[in-house]
């Protein structure tokens, strides 16, 4: 096969992205023809983006370029072009599965199947699907015609190699069967791969996507260690006339009772608190994508790309009732 693989955690880089060139020196050692098309820079959370008003530029790297921290050399003369990775700067999942798709690898043979992955950690439960950039990859590949596979291994401690060689070599498994396999009713497949030496002796099962609904507002923080002035946390805040001076950094000055517009603002940064969902994933169903991989199991999940209306629900509206 030649199999587009594209990611949302970018270069390979021993901290955010320490599977991908496994995954990849297995498949082609199983005979595969890969392209490999990723963002310069993680893009975890993006779901299916594109940057619409970002330029996109695409790098050919060779593969031996790359560092552990995830820049690459860009004086490496590479000894073989035509199978360098193309590494898109401004680029999401999505994106790198369009360019990959239909602009980056035109001269080589046409494209049966899209993987995006392997996350580093797990995507399961409907709020990671629907957030996570590398289940967005394949949801792109699906709206371009084209069978696709989202491959997550499921945790984001560090693992020996002999580990991620046995997830890698499981994960090549999984996608020569569903691949040769294809129910037509699927559009596409999500693998959740546990990190244990013994995987491939472990159960493949197919799941269910556990539902999931945040419960609180967990995902940012407002940042400033100020106490809240006139409803507004402050950061090296000082009354001033009775308003506040330097809010959030400012340094604006009450003038005649009134407060600069700039001293209003607010600021937020990605603070994830996931300890209720961690919870609630630990305590889920048996048979659920969740459930199968905490526990030590392989999850396949087949989906559809669509958000699918709810039956019965037809026909005029009585808004007089």
């Amino acid at each position: 096969m030649h199999i587009l693989v594209v990611n949302d955690d970018g270069p390979p880089s021993t901290k955010l992205s320490p599977y991908l060139r496994p995954l990849i020196n297995t498949l082609e050692a199983n005979g595969h023809q890969v392209s490999v098309a990723i963002p310069a820079a993680s893009r975890s959370w993006i779901g299916k983006a594109h940057l619409i008003e970002a330029s996109l530029t695409a790098s050919y790297v060779h593969p031996d370029a790359f560092h552990a921290d995830g820049s690459w050399d860009t004086s490496f003369e590479s000894p073989d072009p035509e199978n360098d990775w193309v590494v898109i700067r401004n680029g999401t999942p999505a994106s790198c599965a369009q360019l990959g798709l239909y602009n980056l690898f035109s001269e080589r043979a046409p494209i049966d199947l899209v993987i995006s992955g392997p996350n580093h950690g797990r995507n399961a439960s409907t709020i990671y699907n629907l957030s996570s950039g590398t289940v967005g990859g394949a949801l792109e590949a699906v709206f371009c015609g084209k069978r696709s596979i989202a491959i997550s291994f499921g945790s984001k401690d560090p693992q020996a190699d002999d580990v991620i060689a046995a997830a890698a070599r499981l994960a090549v498994r999984v996608v020569r069967h569903l691949y040769e396999n294809w129910d037509d009713r699927v559009e596409l497949y999500n693998i959740n791969i546990p990190m244990c030496l013994d995987v491939e002796e472990r159960p493949v099962l197919y799941t269910r996507t556990l539902p999931y609904y945040w419960s609180r507002g967990c995902l940012y923080a407002e940042q400033g260690t100020g106490k809240k002035v006139n409803g507004v946390n402050g950061v090296n805040g000082v009354h001033v006339n009775g308003e506040t001076n330097g809010t959030n950094g400012t340094n604006g000055t009450a003038v005649n009772g009134h407060t600069p517009a700039s001293s209003r603002q607010r600021q937020f940064k990605w603070s994830a608190d996931l300890s209720d969902m961690k919870k609630t994933l630990q305590e889920s169903e048996v048979g659920t994508d969740a459930h199968t991989v905490l526990n030590g199991s392989t999850s396949v999940t087949a989906l559809r790309a669509n958000f699918w209306h709810v039956p019965g629900l037809e026909g005029p509206l009585n808004l007089d009732c």
